[in-house]
């Protein structure tokens, strides 16, 4: 199972929540496709679990604030 670095791209500020460059998380996933596009509710569970951040309240759950990386 390959494990992804999910790392945010650009700072955000909205809804009470914010992300900032350079913070990630990192999703152990059962495919190997994206897992920003194909595991959103994992990639957001991660994040709102890890960092206390709601993706989904941010509108920030898609590929222009998000980056994924293979790691292993």
């Amino acid at each position: 199972m390959p494990i992804y670095r999910i790392t945010v791209t650009t700072t955000k500020v909205s809804s009470g929540q914010r992300i900032d460059k350079g913070l990630y998380v990192d999703v152990q996933t059962y495919g190997y496709t994206n897992p920003i596009i194909a595991e959103k509710e994992r990639v957001a569970n991660a994040f709102l679990f890890q960092r206390g951040v709601d993706l989904k309240k941010l509108g920030a759950l898609n590929t222009v604030y998000l980056k994924a990386t293979k790691i292993g």
